[in-house]
């Protein structure tokens, strides 16, 4: 990466920064997290290798700019690890997952005050605004959870998830684009709410479910025969093709 940033090295990558950076290292991690879903261990050490060229050329950026190198960043999330871990570092004892995340939140805050960082007036201020959207839904729900403002169950969540679905169906109706956009983004958040009460991550579920409609699709473009033929195509007769990669197990 240093050669690559030299006088005498790529102009793109010499062109690059911090900022510019910002939307290759989420578009990695993406494509890690679709790898590890697609369970090809080949692709997970490629993607692997492809996020940490991320954090590469960022320690070599900050490097020229006097800032940090990538030793620091390694040592600095190794001390945190040990630091964070004293139930495994030092006589500390934590018997289940669950004390685990308790101790590592104690540790964390602790930390925080350490360095005199103003301390949060809300528990909602520990989630990052740059977190993609449905994974910050999920977050801000965590937190939420954290001190009893939850459904007590799935069952609840459901039965939301139903009246959102009928004021959203009252927006259609009306014609409001911006009350529209409010209950559609109301839905979401419920839907959300669902896949934190079932265990799942509404993130990566997305992923997994955009990876299979491109899968799909991309059938349903072969087995017409390419794009321009579906053009001419109806819709039932696409659905036919789109059954068969189903079939496929796509």
């Amino acid at each position: 990466m240093a050669k690559l940033r030299a006088p005498d090295g790529c102009p793109w990558d010499r062109e690059q920064t911090h900022q510019t950076l910002l939307k290759y290292l989420i578009e990695e991690s993406t494509e890690t997290v679709e790898a590890v879903q697609s369970g090809d261990m080949k692709h997970v050490c490629e993607e692997l290798g492809d996020v940490l060229l991320q954090v590469v050329f960022h320690a070599q950026i900050a490097t020229e700019n006097g800032d940090f190198g990538i030793a620091e960043v390694i040592d600095g999330v190794a001390a945190k690890m040990v630091r964070r871990h004293p139930h495994v570092f030092a006589e500390a004892t934590a018997e289940n997952s669950e004390a685990v995340l308790t101790l590592w939140d104690i540790i964390k805050n602790q930390e925080k005050a350490d360095a005199g960082k103003a301390k949060h007036t809300s528990v909602l201020d520990k989630v990052s605004k740059a977190l993609p959207n449905l994974m910050r839904a999920q977050e801000l729900q965590n937190k939420a959870a954290k001190v009893g403002f939850d459904w007590p169950d799935a069952q609840g969540v459901l039965d939301k998830i139903r009246e959102e679905v009928l004021e959203l169906e009252a927006e259609m109706i009306s014609g409001d684009k911006d009350r529209f956009e409010d209950e559609f983004g109301d839905l979401l958040f419920a839907l959300v709410n669902l896949a934190r009460h079932a265990g799942v991550d509404a993130e990566t579920a997305m992923i997994r479910t955009n990876a299979k409609f491109e899968r799909r699709f991309r059938r349903v473009e072969t087995l017409a025969g390419g794009d321009e033929v579906l053009k001419t195509m109806t819709l039932a007769q696409m659905d036919l093709f789109w059954d068969q990669a189903k079939k496929e197990g796509l």
